[in-house]
């Protein structure tokens, strides 16, 4: 009776090698699909994270791969993981290789169209963040960045003395009632 916990040699190394593949081709797609496409993670853990939900349940489900190599893929995802993160954190060159930059999108006195449109960003998207961050007005904001996370950065000019007047270009399409 084969339980399935072992299927050869040929599939562990086979698990290894594409594991190997997909892990940098994706990072490498998600990368050039920009800092929106994975949220608030960095390229790599949110590749990790996918993979390794994906090869788990694979090995479970299917009866075709053995645990051996879903544990072999796994394992290597994990290795690779640590030593992407290992490695951007003590080199400069990985660090960029492997994580986007911050990019400025409002830069206290007016929209980066440029910048907006590489990142696939609406001047309402931008908007819509620095109301949630509590800003009544354009004059209030000193800059917007979309950070390496894909978070959205408002950072203030002042802190102000007293309550400023609601922007009609900022408040526009929110609706007062």
């Amino acid at each position: 009776m084969d339980l399935g916990l072992f299927g050869g040699w040929g599939g562990i190394v086979g698990a290894l090698i594409e594991t190997i593949v997909f892990y940098l081709y994706a990072i490498l797609l998600l990368r050039v699909a920009g800092k929106t496409t994975v949220g608030t993670a960095r390229i790599f853990d949110f590749v990790s994270t996918v993979a390794m939900g994906t090869m788990i349940g694979s090995t479970i489900i299917s009866s075709s791969i053995a645990l051996t190599t879903g544990l072999v893929g796994l394992t290597a995802l994990v290795a690779l993981q640590w030593s992407v993160a290992y490695a951007s954190s003590r080199s400069g060159r990985f660090y960029r290789i492997t994580t986007n930059t911050p990019r400025l999108l409002y830069d206290g006195s007016r929209f980066l169209d440029e910048n907006l449109n590489d990142e696939r960003i609406t001047r309402d998207d931008v908007k819509a963040k620095i109301r949630q961050s509590g800003h009544p007005n354009l004059e209030s904001v000193a800059a917007v960045v979309l950070e390496t996370t894909g978070n959205v950065a408002v950072i203030s000019s002042s802190v102000p003395t007293e309550p400023a007047e609601p922007d009609e270009s900022l408040m526009g399409p929110v609706a007062r009632r």
